[in-house]
């Protein structure tokens, strides 16, 4: 094989490339399922895929040319586009907004306020070690921030799947998901300010600090507002339009304008991860009630599905990248002071910010025990324990370029395979040397959503009322009354029988504020208006 295939072997290789990459994530999906089968809680499949990748990267490494390692080395091109939107969308689509709703403050703080120490921290740290002259780390200051926000950006895909096979504390699940879902974003809009700034040829300063706040509040709010409107355009679609009776191509305009959202604020310089994310959680909100019952097990499924396919590629890209990436240069005790500098940073954007939050918790309400407070010393614990570096931080790396480039491209590649293969792998004993509750059942899961869903027929009875088929009757249920478990027995209801839907948050329940505030209740009403301006109304049709 040459250094460089001719435009008739390009096809082969490429194939082979691709039949590499296919069969180790085929050889994970096994693992994955011998791992939940046997009930192993040692090991974790991101670990075991992480190991595979390094595997056959060693072997590639001094077997193959240089074309066929280029396709199979991580591109970040590759991940923003094609690997990183299934999982996001997968992420907003099952936000668990009661449980996030609940711990809202704990989630903001974490998100923002945690992952901007935490930034500044391993910043303050590099630079620090960089002034001493060891290994010869010409780092400047912005170039430490730089290596810190890449660093802030925490991987949710290891410690949430661990969570959900172990069904961890709805509480704590919620807080992460929600720390680990804001937080890609916040770093990646840090890191698209900082790069900005460096781009310019300046360097940082405190003068800079104000302009830069507000071009991250700029980019952040308008990614929100991107999303937020597509989600609603697509609420509207499903209102005014007939999709329901062709479910193919409702399901498609789910997944594009999800995709779209992420495109149109990526081609405009916003944050796609924003848009994709506020995109999906208000389509789930406003149009997922509109769909029919096939589009709406479809969608779950589906992105289900495209998100733990690219998850589990995602680190078998990781794992081959750490031999066949060409620009390498590594240093070996600064890989580890940056990996004890993130471990320092994650302890000071958890531990201080929930003493932070417990306070506030322990001056509005005195007479609650400290079970009640937002976040325990367990929680903490587990928060810190769940702060390992994932692909998103390799990501962001691959766009720094410049002298210290190859330097910070290896660095961030090292610290995340080891916070992967160190934290994430004892995840599920952690777990239970904190005693956190296992085994208890997810608020918002899938199982009660099949429970709930309703498809419209196309017929009317007799009184012009529009019925429909409720398919929530168990076997179970059937069972109990001795008559045969068929899911496809019907129960007509009437359409005035039906309560009407919930606002987002009418059912917020928090100790963070009083039942009747009456700014609150102004807010709930107004989303129940948005409810009713949104969602589809079945007799209007009929």
């Amino acid at each position: 094989e040459g250094e460089e295939p001719t435009p008739e072997d390009e096809e082969r290789v490429s194939s082979q490339a691709l039949l590499i990459l296919v069969s180790l994530l085929i050889a994970a999906l096994l693992t994955s399922y011998y791992l939940q089968r046997w009930r192993i809680r040692t090991v974790h499949e991101t670990v075991l895929s992480i190991f595979a990748g390094m595997a056959v990267g060693l072997v590639l490494r001094f077997s193959t040319g240089s074309y066929i390692k280029r396709i199979v080395t991580f591109d970040h091109t590759v991940f923003f586009n094609m690997l990183l939107p299934p999982i996001i969308l997968n992420c907003g689509y099952n936000l668990q907004k009661t449980s996030v709703a609940r711990n809202i403050p704990s989630v903001l703080m974490f998100a923002f306020v945690g992952t901007v120490v935490s930034a500044v921290v391993i910043g303050v740290l590099v630079q620090a070690y960089s002034l001493t002259g060891i290994e010869s780390i010409g780092f400047s200051l912005l170039d430490s921030l730089i290596l810190g926000t890449i660093l802030s950006a925490t991987d949710p895909v290891t410690i949430l799947a661990v969570f959900e096979q172990l069904r961890v504390d709805p509480k704590l699940f919620s807080i992460i998901f929600g720390e680990t879902v804001f937080n890609d974003a916040v770093a990646i809009v840090l890191f698209a300010t900082l790069s900005a700034l460096r781009s310019s040829g300046q360097d940082f300063t405190l003068h800079a600090v104000p302009s830069m706040v507000w071009s991250f509040m700029l980019v952040f709010g308008a990614s929100l507002l991107v999303g937020v409107a597509i989600g609603v355009f697509m609420a509207l679609l499903c209102k005014h339009l007939r999709l329901y009776e062709y479910p193919t191509i409702e399901t498609s305009l789910v997944l594009l304008l999800s995709y779209q959202a992420y495109l149109f604020s990526n081609a405009i310089e916003l944050s796609g991860i924003v848009s994709l994310l506020f995109s999906a959680a208000t389509m789930r909100q406003y149009a997922y009630r509109s769909l029919s019952i096939k589009s709406k097990r479809t969608t779950r499924y589906l992105f289900h599905l495209l998100s733990g396919l690219a998850e589990n590629f995602v680190f078998i890209y990781l794992g081959i990248s750490l031999f066949t990436s060409s620009d390498m240069l590594f240093r070996p005790v600064f890989v580890v002071f940056v990996m004890i500098s993130t471990c320092v940073s994650r302890y000071a954007a958890i531990f201080p910010l929930s003493r932070i939050l417990n306070a506030i918790f322990k001056y509005r309400h005195p007479s609650a025990p400290s079970s009640a407070q937002p976040v325990t010393h367990e929680e903490q614990t587990m928060l810190f324990w769940a702060g390992l570096r994932g692909a998103v931080a390799v990501a962001l790396a691959s766009e720094v370029s410049g002298q210290n480039g190859p330097l910070l491209r290896t660095t961030v590649l090292c610290v995340v395979v080891l916070s992967v293969v160190i934290f994430g792998g004892t995840t599920p004993q952690v777990v239970h040397l904190l005693g956190i509750r296992t085994g208890v059942p997810q608020p918002d899961s899938s199982d009660e959503d099949d429970a709930s869903d309703i498809e419209s027929l196309s017929d009317s009875d007799g009184g012009g009322r529009r019925t429909i088929i409720d398919l929530s009757v168990s076997a179970a249920q059937q069972t109990q009354t001795g008559r045969a478990a068929d899911v496809t027995d019907e129960v007509r209801i009437p359409m005035e029988q039906i309560s009407p839907p919930l606002a987002p948050f009418s059912r917020f329940s928090s100790p963070w504020s009083e039942p009747d505030v009456s700014w609150l209740t102004r807010i709930r009403g107004s989303f129940r208006s948005l409810d009713r301006s949104l969602i589809f109304d079945l007799d209007k049709h009929y």
